[in-house]
């Protein structure tokens, strides 16, 4: 990573304010992440959990992360699956050791597990579930026993915010590993971090610092951050997203594997082996390519079968992210393009504008006929005084992202017209003006200091799994003005939130 930020305390602005505490469940991600760490399992465990909701794109929001009976259900058949058949127990030295080596393990992996140490009550509690487990089973059964349960318990599933003794703001060191470790890597805190904790050694903005730089230069963190770029771009239910089989034959399950795999692949690149700025995400002149997304692109088929290769793509038809094809396909509609949705994502998602409320008996738009674009059918919302307020917002960013089907292929032509992708960006700071297609769209937004902003407010409420308060916002701002200029530095951005006051503080009113 770059320098930018480094040595920089990010204190809170005056008039603003440190945010809320808050009880976050682990994601499911970060759950079995957890697992596969305190089990030292080779991969993840693969028994399924209730899809998380997602909120604004990101599916981390404390709000949200609830624990339905069904879900509960899942921790239990998990917990009990990966106890018994994947964890390995500890060796004891010998049989009248026993009790001494299961009070040694409750210790040890119950603070990796909760994040802490365990009170006196947690430990004498944890020690005679396994002595009552002892008795009708060996002891591995009555450590299976302990790992079953603590795998279940409230003290994993959820990262608690309630500060030091005496003092209603202060995060405590292991309340702040545990953020941090999340933050970084979105798993438990490794080893090296609760000594720090123990040590009391994340109490200032350096130190925290320096864990922050170790964490984020560990492998874990680069499917972290790829998920948060994922989630930015609000394309983490791919999965999910179906076509009109008949209007989009192309967009098989397998071709949408390709594009999510394109995607993924491009960010990594941007992130670990570029210089990890939102302003490259949106004007790389490159993307991954193999022959079936060649094929789709209209590029050179890079020779390599499924494998994906680095490709200059056409400048005048893609640039970076906003012109990917899973991007674009994620904002449109089942059976075409959907312009009034990609203005919106151009708009909220992008620029972090609020718009106004829909007003009520908002009329249809056309559905599709022969001889008329898209671009004719939704341009009545522009023209109706009931939808202007929003419309005038969100049209002219989409009509610009016309020359991309519902898939996002590129196209000249609809109904046998040509093409219009001429747009426009009004009402904002510093790129307002004319535009015409993707490529021009991704290079004002890349430069836009509105955007960048945009993005640290991302990061924010994705660190923090919530939205940003109103009285936070110059704390992003201080945030983001040392690293504008460089095009925004992600991964310094990850490193500027966890310096902030903002990190370490809460308000407990």
């Amino acid at each position: 990573m770059g320098a930018g930020g480094s040595g920089t305390v990010i204190a809170v602005p005056p008039g603003a304010v440190v945010g809320p505490t808050m009880l976050r469940r682990l994601t499911n991600i970060e759950y079995k992440n957890t697992v596969q760490s305190l089990l030292n399992l080779p991969t993840n465990p693969t028994e399924p959990l209730q899809t998380d909701a997602l909120t604004r794109g990101f599916d981390n929001f404390a709000a949200t992360l609830t624990v339905p009976p069904a879900l509960a259900k899942q921790y239990w058949d998990l917990s009990a699956q990966e106890a018994a058949n994947a964890f390995v127990v500890p060796a004891c030295a010998a049989s009248e050791m026993e009790p001494q080596c299961a009070s040694a393990f409750v210790g040890t992996f119950g603070k990796r597990a909760f994040r802490r140490p365990l009170s006196p009550h947690e430990q004498k509690a944890y020690e005679a579930l396994y002595a009552d487990q002892r008795t009708r089973a060996d002891y591995a059964g009555g450590i299976r026993q302990v790992v079953q349960t603590m795998l279940q318990s409230p003290y994993l599933l959820y990262r608690f915010e309630l500060g030091t003794a005496g003092s209603d703001r202060a995060l405590t060191p292991h309340e702040v590993a545990t953020q941090l470790s999340y933050l970084a890597t979105a798993t438990t805190p490794d080893d090296a971090l609760l000594t720090a904790a123990d040590a009391n050694a994340l109490l200032t903005p350096a130190q925290i610092e320096q864990q922050a730089r170790r964490l984020l230069s560990q492998p874990a963190s680069k499917p972290n951050l790829q998920r948060f770029v994922l989630s930015f771009a609000d394309t983490l239910n791919l999965d999910n997203l179906a076509k009109d089989a008949t209007e989009y034959p192309l967009f098989t399950s397998d071709l949408r594997t390709q594009m999510q795999a394109e995607t993924a692949r491009f960010i990594d690149t941007i992130l670990w082996e570029g210089d990890g700025s939102f302003s490259s995400l949106l004007s790389a002149p490159f993307s991954f390519i193999n022959g079936k997304l060649a094929s789709f692109y209209g590029v050179t088929d890079p020779g390599q079968g499924d494998t994906l290769i680095k490709t200059s793509l056409n400048p005048l038809e893609r640039q970076g992210l906003l012109t990917q094809a899973s991007v674009l396909a994620a904002h449109s509609k089942p059976g075409e393009s959907g312009p009034v949705m990609r203005g919106k994502f151009v708009r909220v998602g992008l620029l972090c504008q609020n718009l106004p409320a829909p007003p009520p008996n908002v009329p249809k738009v056309q559905p599709p006929q022969p001889g008329l674009t898209t671009r004719e059918r939704f341009a009545q919302h522009s023209a109706d005084p009931a939808c202007a307020g929003c419309h005038t917002l969100i049209d002219p960013l989409g009509f610009g992202l016309e020359n991309y089907d519902g898939i996002g292929q590129f196209r000249s032509t609809e109904s046998g017209k040509p093409v219009d992708a001429s747009g426009s960006v009004s009402g904002t700071v510093d790129i307002d003006g004319p535009f015409t297609g993707g490529v021009e769209l991704s290079t004002k937004l890349a430069a836009s200091l509105e955007a960048k902003q945009c993005m640290t407010e991302k990061a924010y409420s994705w660190a923090f799994g919530r939205a940003v308060l109103d009285a936070e916002r110059p704390v992003v701002s201080a945030i983001a003005t040392p690293l504008v200029a460089t095009g925004l530095d992600l991964r310094e951005v990850m490193v500027a939130i966890a310096k902030a006051d903002n990190f370490r503080f809460r308000s407990f009113h």
